[in-house]
């Protein structure tokens, strides 16, 4: 599969005429895209309602218009009506993450100067009479035949065969050209930086900093000029940060598109024109020079061989083969997925190329620009996809009871305030003030601080992302899907045996490859049937293939001889033997390369006396593949003990070819049958040294590990149990069946075998029921066929199988993004890990996908580790995990503290008064806000508990716990409340017509001011979680000493009244002894909220491991 393999749509690409019909009258069209799944419904704005929408956006001052800019869809509904696309100005589209976006309609009319040239699905061009187009994410989509189409619509319904004809033989004429550039533009990916006005016009614009202005404007108007002033200087701050942050992503952004550079094209007449890659346009053909180039497009190889290197776009390092597209008979329709071996990416380095009979090796343009895969990468990270988390939905309900608490305080104090007489002006005020204190502005800020120290420490380990927001997703694993070579296991292999299969006998173990006459057959084959190459004097390519190429002692070399014309040969490969060989030299003739789908890949060869065709792969595919009578009796079981023991086999066959056929011309079917079984190879796949251990993390934190890999069944649950994926105490079984054995309702039999550590006992059943084996004590293990036949033939197991198996070999690409996609659907949240080679769709399906790459960003995945191994997996879910806690505590703190103001200003608004401005300020600033951004920087914990951490905060613990520290706060500050009065030396407060914060003091609001102090700290100390998810608090040395030295402040403001100190901050004289009663309060009241906590967390585990129990022995 090549990097472009993505989310296949789940319905037709192409809507049928009748519905198309349908979506043209109606103004809605569904659009399922392999990148984007959207609905797009068709709007005309009309004179009226354009009329009343400025009125109404004037005669509010613009609070209308801001309001509709927060919800395009309102926005859309009131200007404009629903209309056919005919007739459309307008189009709003929806994408699958419930976004909304309002996109102008263009439109042209067939004329004489101007041209209304669309691409069909052929690659050809059409003229429409009437064109409608709009742009949407970079893309332009087009109204052809009834639906919405990107410029990829052009070769998207070509069969292979009509795909290699359709190039033209002499290149594009001039006039074709320039009608091609009028619908596919020009081939550049412009990334602009966007101008600093609009990057703060859109930041300001957003609810956040709209209330910020609300609350500062209401502070201001209010006297609360300090508190005002300091916000202000902290949102330009915040704004300077995000606008630095933003515009070093798009520089960034902007050094992985190269603009353009100079290539070569044939066109008119044939002539090879040298020109900017910008002017390239579909249809056009490339030649790929030999010394190879980097390229600015998505082509597909004409002819020829050329060799790659991928590492930008899916994380595999190593030099890929690419073949010239033929019609194998396979595919009835080309596809960028199926036929990723012929496809030539944008963003990709040719490293070599093989000539053709010593002509041009060319290639055909089928996507340009932004509609190529690199385009896909690039507009990934510019629209990355938001994380369907239920955190953050939870977070907006809570805001939401926020606000309406922040409406009864509004109706309190207009109610209190109006009764004691107060203004008009003066009620609005202060019932405003009290929403800007429920609700508090910094709430959006605080609680994504989390993720920004989680992504940079990420960086900081070679772990980069560029989908931040879903790292507190992270936090949420339970179930992690590994890729096995190269992930779990090296890259490369050792060889182990040779068996050489002879007149359908097996023979004896060969550890050392030889060249005597018994095995120099199959030492041949292996030697031959491969896709290697010579890059600096240095064999690049699969390092299986390296690895056993090595082993026989031949070399490779180009043949630049021109003695091979006769058989119509690519430049052949020559390939030498050792010399104590008695073989002659033999050439490389073509190459079918390997497919992960049909699991072989096969050569023409051809010496001085013969011609044969090579086979080499996996042992089921070739045994299916080869005559009967050439395979021994006992070959399946021998296959069974090397893969019990966890070697990689390679099984290898031939079949003898008539000298001087039509080589360039034999299909792949012709060739792959009828072989003859020659040989097997066994090689052994070590273990990462760090596999192991990560997979025992894993399990100990109850996450749940599943390799899904292309292997061998057995080989892959050997490797299984060796790293602790199968754990060794529990019972394996695999999941089988047998084609043509059926039930009396024609379904394929499953069968299930017991798979001990050295034994295969089978157990046959005609009706599989895995709910009866889904315990503790066992485990399974599926093959990709099997597993197709549960897709389609027992759906009703599906759900229970993705749950209870945790090895699945032999998979297709499809099938691994199948399978993560269906761990989804039944509530799992899953991590993808692989080295993006087969990887690609699982990855991007997967919650998290983490690709092992060389390169920073991979279109493979969110996040990309430039460290190879797994140990990437405990580091991500360890910062997810403190991201996530991290967040969910910056919320029960900011919340705390945002309802025990709230309590305190009900108490004092009572007596119509309040807080000073410096008292607000020492709470809001040198508290909660200093707190809050320290607190936040305690790192990950180095362990993964066993338990994941809460994933709702709108739990019955959580709040359970945020209302209890609230009622405890409160009854402090209403129990000082009333203490006071009782005091006989108390002075009531005496409301004035000023408002200053002279007239302001009171007995009461010094003893609540004293009194809540030590309940903010105490909220940061109890809600500032540490183990099992976070360090502990005392790593946090900044954290820690400002907690210290806050406590001891406050302790130093009640205790000793320094008058300087209490006239700054509007406190009243309060008698010593009073004081250290206060201060007494303050300590029962920090005893019992701790304690209240620790009983809390106490019961909420019990409850928790109750519940777990009670659903094991379910």
């Amino acid at each position: 599969m090549g990097p472009g393999g993505s989310r296949r749509p789940r319905n037709s690409q192409h809507a049928t005429a009748s519905s198309a019909s349908a979506a043209s009258r109606d103004g809605q069209q569904q659009n399922k895209n392999t990148e984007h799944e959207f609905d797009i419904v068709a709007y005309r704005t009309t004179l009226w309602r354009t009329f009343f929408f400025y009125a109404l956006s004037f005669g509010t001052c613009g609070i209308f218009r801001l309001i509709l800019h927060w919800c395009p869809k309102r926005l859309i509904q009131f200007r404009a009506k629903r209309c056919s696309v005919e007739c459309a100005d307008l189009v709003l589209v929806v994408d699958n993450h419930a976004r909304h976006d309002i996109c102008k309609v263009y439109h042209r009319n067939r004329s004489g100067t101007e041209h209304t040239v669309v691409a069909n699905t052929d690659g050809t061009l059409s003229e429409l009479e009437d064109l409608r187009w709009f742009k949407y994410r970079k893309l332009q989509y087009t109204w052809i035949d009834g639906e919405w189409s990107t410029p990829s619509r052009a070769y998207s319904h070509i069969t292979p065969e009509a795909l290699a004809k359709s190039a033209p033989s002499s290149g594009l004429k001039s006039d074709d050209v320039a009608l091609r550039r009028t619908y596919f533009g020009m081939n550049v990916m412009p990334v602009k930086l966007s101008p600093f006005y609009e990057l703060v016009y859109k930041e300001v614009l957003s609810p956040f900093y709209i209330f910020q202005i609300i609350s500062v404007s209401v502070w201001y108007v209010d006297d609360y000029v300090w508190y005002a002033a300091l916000i202000i200087v902290m949102s330009l701050y915040s704004v300077i940060m995000t606008l630095r942050q933003t515009r070093s992503q798009q520089r960034r952004l902007q050094s992985m598109v190269v603009e353009h550079d100079e290539v070569e094209v044939i066109r008119e007449n044939g002539r090879v024109c040298k020109m900017d890659s910008s002017e390239i346009v579909p249809g056009d053909v490339l030649v790929i020079p030999p010394q190879g180039c980097m390229m600015y497009c998505d082509c597909v190889l004409m002819n020829g061989t050329v060799i790659v290197n991928e590492s930008m776009l899916t994380g595999e390092s190593i030099p890929i083969t690419k073949s010239a597209i033929v019609d194998d008979g396979h595919e009835k329709v080309f596809s960028m997925e199926k036929h990723g071996k012929n496809i030539i990416f944008n963003g990709t380095k040719v490293l070599q190329t093989k000539y053709y009979k010593g002509q041009h090796v060319k290639a055909l343009v089928i996507r340009t620009a932004y509609s190529t895969t690199k385009g896909q990468l690039i507009r990934s990270i510019m629209y990355p996809k938001e994380a369907d988390f239920k955190f953050l939905t939870q977070l907006m309900k809570f805001i939401a009871v926020l606000a309406g608490v922040a409406a009864f305080g509004f109706l309190y104090t207009s109610f209190i305030l109006f009764y004691r007489g107060s203004s008009f002006f003066k009620i609005f005020i202060r019932a405003l003030d009290l929403v800007t204190i429920v609700v508090p502005p910094a709430l959006p800020a605080v609680m994504g601080i989390g993720i920004f120290y989680a992504q940079r420490r990420l960086r900081q380990k070679s772990i980069y992302c560029i989908s931040p927001t879903t790292i507190n997703t992270c936090g949420a694993i339970d179930v992690v899907c590994f890729d096995k070579t190269g992930t779990l296991t090296e890259d490369g292999l050792d060889f182990y045996a040779l068996r050489v299969v002879e007149n359908a006998k097996i023979g004896e173990n060969i550890v050392q490859i030889s060249t005597n006459e018994t095995c120099q057959n199959v030492v041949r084959a292996i030697a031959t049937c491969h896709t290697l190459s010579k890059i600096n004097h240095e064999l690049h390519g699969d390092p299986l293939d390296v690895i056993m190429f090595e082993q026989t002692r031949y070399s490779l070399e180009e043949d630049d001889s021109e003695s091979h014309e006769s058989i119509e040969s690519i430049q052949p490969i020559l390939i030498r033997p050792p010399k104590d060989s008695t073989l002659s030299d033999c050439q490389i003739v073509k190459q079918f390369t390997f497919s992960s789908g049909l699991q072989r890949q096969s050569v023409i060869v051809t010496d001085e006396d013969s011609m044969k065709a090579y086979c080499k792969g996996s042992p089921e595919m070739i045994m299916s593949l080869c005559r009967p009578e050439t395979v021994p009796e006992n070959f399946h079981d021998i296959v069974e003990e090397y893969s019990q023991h966890g070697y990689r086999l390679i099984a290898v066959a031939e079949k003898d070819l008539v000298i001087g056929s039509e080589v360039q011309k034999t299909s792949r079917q012709s060739i792959e049958c009828d072989l003859t079984l020659i040989g097997l190879v066994a090689l052994e796949n070590r273990l990462k040294p760090v596999t192991t251990e990560v997979i025992q993390k894993l399990n100990e934190a109850n996450i749940r590990s599943v390799m899904v890999t292309g292997d061998n069944l057995l080989t892959a649950l050997s490797v299984a149990r060796e790293c602790g994926i199968i754990i060794s105490k529990k019972t394996a079984y695999l999941i089988e069946h047998e084609n043509g054995v059926v039930d009396k309702r024609g379904r394929t039999i499953l069968t299930i075998r017991e798979k001990g550590e050295h034994h295969t006992q089978e157990r046959q059943s005609k009706s599989v029921d895995l709910s009866k084996m889904s315990n503790v004590d066992c485990q399974f293990a599926i093959s990709g066929s099997t597993f197709s036949v549960v897709t389609h033939e027992y759906p009703e197991l599906l759900d229970q199988l993705v749950c209870v198996c945790n090895v699945f070999a032999r998979m297709a690409p499809e099938q691994k993004q199948l399978l993560v996609e269906h761990l989804q659907e039944v509530g799992q949240t899953v991590a993808m890990c692989g080295d993006g080679a087969n990887d690609c769709a699982a990855l991007k399906a997967a919650h998290a996908g983490i690709s092992l790459s060389e390169a920073e960003a991979s279109i493979a995945a969110p996040f990309t580790s430039k460290v190879a191994d797994i140990r990437c997996v405990i580091t991500l879910i360890s910062e997810g995990r403190a991201a996530l806690v991290t967040s969910y505590s910056a919320f029960l703190c900011m919340a705390g503290y945002s309802l025990t103001q709230f309590i305190s200003i009900l108490l004092l608004y009572w007596i119509a008064t309040s807080y000073s401005q410096m008292q607000f300020l020492f709470i809001d600033i040198a508290i909660v806000t200093n707190l809050a951004f320290l607190s936040s920087q305690t790192k990950a914990h180095k362990g993964l508990a066993s338990t994941p951490p809460p994933t709702s905060i709108l739990s019955t613990a959580s709040m359970v716990s945020l209302f209890g520290q609230l009622a405890i706060g409160g009854m402090a500050q209403i129990g000082v409340f009333c203490l006071i009065t009782m005091q006989e030396w108390f002075k009531p407060f005496q409301p004035t017509h000023h408002d200053n914060d002279e007239d302001r003091k009171s007995l009461q609001g010094t003893a609540i001011f004293y009194v809540s102090l030590f309940h903010y700290i105490v909220l940061y100390f109890v809600f500032a979680a540490g183990p099992p998810y976070r360090a502990s608090i005392t790593s946090n040395k900044a954290f820690l000493m400002s907690m210290i030295c806050v406590t001891i402040g406050c302790i130093a403001i009640v205790v000793f009244y320094f008058t300087p100190i209490q006239y700054f901050l509007g406190c009243l004289f309060i008698p010593q002894q009073f004081r250290f009663i206060i201060l007494c309060i303050a300590l029962i009241t920090a005893i019992v909220s701790i304690l209240y906590d620790r009983c809390v967390d106490w019961i909420s585990l019990k409850i928790s491991e109750k519940i777990r129990q009670m659903r094991k022995g379910a």
